[in-house]
C-alpha cells in the first residue's frame, strides 16, 4: 500500500523540478506561445498538488474544492498550449468559454459549500471532456514534424481521460467531497492517483518532445530561410525548383520562372547607406508576398537578385506575373527615417521550363540572361526569354506510360 504523505510529497518535488524546468524554457523561448499556456497550466497544477497534499491539516474548502477547481483549470491551460502547436490559429470564441468556465466554477462551489450529493461531477464530467478534446485536437491537426509526438500525446491524453473518469465515478459512489480523510486507505484511490501521477509526468516529457521539435523545425526554417528579408534563400530554391521540375517531368505541368534585380541597387547604397539598401529589399518581399499564390516560392538567390518559382506557369502568365511585379514595384514608396522616401525599380526576365534545354538550371540561366537583356535595354522592364516549341517540351515532360 502507498504511504498517502510518502506519495504526495515525492510528487510535489518532482513536479516542482520539472515545473521549474518548463517556466524556465518558456522564458528563454518567448515566440513558442504554446509553452506559456503549458507553463501556466503546470504552476496552476502544482498548487492543486500542495493543496491536495495538506489533505487533513486545511478546511476542506482548499484541499478538495479549491484543489479540484485548479486541476480543471490546468487541463484547460495544457489543451490551450497543446493547440498551439498543431493549430498555429487563435481559439475562436474564447469569451464563450470563459463564461462557461467561470459557470461551472460558480455553480460546484455552491453545490460543494452547501453539501450537495455529486457535486465534484459538475467539475470532473467537464475534466474528462477537456481530456479527450485535447487527444482529439492533437490526433486531427498533428502533422508533419509534429506527427509522432502528437500521437503519443494523445494516447497519454486518452489515459487522463480514463483515469479522470474512474476517479470520478468513484469519489461520486464511495466518498464524500468535503470528507475524503478515509481515501489515504483505500487502495482503489491511491494506486488511481498514482496512475494520474505517472501520466502528468509522462505528459510533461511529451511538451518537452514538443518544444525540442519546435526549435529543430525553427532552425531548419532558419536554414532555408534569408534573415533579412524571409525570402528562401537559394539552397531552399534550388531545392523547391529540383522537386517542382520533378512533379512537372511526371505530370506534363510546365513551370515558370521570374528572375529579377532591384535597378541601381549599387547607387542607392552608396548615396543612401546600407540601410536603405536592406529597406529596399525587405520591401520588395513584403510587396510580392502577397501577390503570390499559395504554391508559388520566392527566394533572394542574389545581393540585390530574387528568384520566382510559379508552378504550372505558361510563359506568358509569367510574363504577366512580372509584369504586375514591376508595376506595383515602380508604385512603390518606402518610408525611411525622417528623409524622403526610397523608390526604385526591378528589371525582370522570365523563362518556361524547357526539359530539352537543361531542366529548373537551364530554365533559371534562361530567365537570368533575359533579366540582364532588360537591365541592357534600359531597365525597369520585363524580358522574356526566346520561345521554344511549348508542345514540343510538353512531350518530352509527358509521363511514359
Amino acid at each position: 500500500m502507498i504511504n498517502y504523505g510518502t506519495f504526495f510529497f515525492t510528487n510535489i518535488v518532482s513536479m516542482t523540478v520539472l515545473t521549474v524546468c518548463l517556466c524556465l524554457l518558456a522564458w528563454n523561448n518567448r515566440k513558442v506561445t504554446g509553452m506559456k499556456w503549458i507553463a501556466a497550466g503546470m504552476v496552476v497544477f502544482l498548487i492543486k498538488l500542495v493543496l491536495q497534499g495538506l489533505e487533513g491539516q486545511i478546511p476542506e474548502i482548499l484541499s478538495s474544492m479549491l484543489a479540484l477547481q485548479l486541476y480543471l483549470i490546468a487541463f484547460i491551460l495544457q489543451m490551450i498550449g497543446l493547440r498551439w502547436f498543431v493549430v498555429r490559429k487563435p481559439m475562436q470564441r474564447v469569451p464563450w468559454l470563459l463564461v462557461v468556465i467561470g459557470l461551472l466554477l460558480a455553480i460546484y462551489t455552491w453545490m460543494f459549500l452547501h453539501k450537495i450529493p455529486h457535486s465534484n461531477d459538475v467539475l470532473n464530467v467537464p475534466l474528462v471532456i477537456v481530456c479527450g478534446m485535447s487527444a482529439w485536437i492533437l490526433l486531427k491537426h498533428g502533422r508533419g514534424p509534429f506527427t509522432a509526438v502528437s500521437r503519443v500525446g494523445a494516447v497519454i491524453l486518452i489515459g487522463d481521460m480514463i483515469v479522470s473518469a474512474y476517479r470520478g465515478v468513484l469519489t461520486s459512489l464511495s466518498f464524500s467531497p468535503w470528507e475524503l480523510v478515509h481515501v489515504k486507505t483505500d487502495p482503489r484511490w491511491m494506486y488511481s492517483l498514482a496512475a494520474m501521477a505517472f501520466l502528468a509526468t509522462c505528459l510533461v516529457m511529451c511538451v518537452l518532445w514538443f518544444v525540442v521539435t519546435e526549435l529543430s523545425k525553427e532552425l531548419a526554417e532558419q536554414a532555408r530561410t534569408d534573415p533579412l528579408t524571409g525570402a528562401l534563400n537559394r539552397r531552399a530554391m534550388e531545392e523547391s525548383a529540383l522537386r517542382e521540375t520533378t512533379r512537372s517531368i511526371r505530370y506534363g505541368h510546365l513551370p515558370c520562372m521570374i528572375v529579377l534585380d532591384i535597378d541601381h541597387f549599387k547607387h542607392l547604397n552608396d548615396t543612401r547607406g546600407h540601410a536603405a539598401g536592406d529597406a529596399a529589399l525587405q520591401a520588395l518581399v513584403n510587396q510580392i508576398k502577397p501577390m503570390m499564390r499559395v504554391n508559388d516560392v520566392l527566394a533572394r538567390t542574389g545581393g540585390e537578385e530574387f528568384t520566382i518559382l510559379l508552378p504550372n506557369t505558361t510563359a506568358s502568365a509569367g510574363i504577366m506575373a512580372a509584369e504586375r511585379v514591376r508595376q506595383t514595384v515602380e508604385a512603390l514608396e518606402v518610408p525611411f527615417f525622417e528623409d524622403e522616401p526610397i523608390r526604385f525599380t526591378i528589371s525582370a526576365g522570365v523563362a518556361q521550363l524547357d526539359p530539352a534545354q537543361g531542366g529548373w538550371e537551364g530554365m533559371m540561366r534562361r530567365a537570368d540572361a533575359a533579366m540582364y537583356e532588360a537591365k541592357e535595354s534600359g531597365r525597369n522592364s520585363v524580358r522574356p526569354i526566346a520561345r521554344f516549341n511549348e508542345q514540343a517540351a510538353l512531350k518530352v515532360a509527358a509521363p511514359i506510360l
